[in-house]
């Protein structure tokens, strides 16, 4: 497995509040693990809330011991939501942070994949291939048939 990780501003915002980690070798009982956050635009203390939860998540998965890789995970983030959370209650310059977290490990070539927000993960064989779905206000439309996806390109309420 060949691993690559970079991060980029964009043209929209002056701030990168994205936050990554990227290992392809054993964290706790993960024997890889990768992690993209982004911190959620317009809201105060993104870059904050992505670089907390991506550092908190790999300090608590350092300590894992024996348990399947998709449990580990869902218990993580669980408690890394509840750890953003929290500091966003008790630091005003904090208040109203949240970021979109997209993580995988891969196990005996079965990737385990979770996300939440628009953040994306992506999958290379020759071509790029979305794995992950938003959870947005625009993907719920599509995924309703409410809208088309080349309505929701242009969607005035687009992430």
């Amino acid at each position: 497995m060949k691993t690559f990780s970079v991060t980029d501003a964009g043209v929209v915002r002056e701030m990168n509040q994205d936050y990554y980690f990227s290992s392809d070798t054993a964290v706790g009982n993960l024997p890889n693990l990768f992690i993209v956050a982004d911190g959620m635009g317009g809201h105060k203390a993104g870059d904050k809330a992505s670089s907390y939860a991506v550092n908190r998540f790999v300090e608590l998965a350092k300590k894992e011991k024996k348990e399947l890789p998709f449990l580990v995970m869902e218990r993580l983030l669980n408690e890394v939501n509840e750890a953003v959370y929290e500091l966003s209650c008790k630091e005003e310059q904090y208040a109203g942070m949240g970021t979109t977290f997209v993580a995988a490990t891969v196990v005996d070539k079965t990737a385990y994949i979770m996300n939440v927000g628009d953040s994306r993960l992506y999958y290379f064989d020759g071509k790029i291939r979305q794995v992950t779905m938003d959870h947005s206000l625009v993907e719920e439309l599509v995924r309703a048939g409410e809208i088309d996806r080349s309505e929701s390109r242009n969607h005035p309420q687009k992430n």
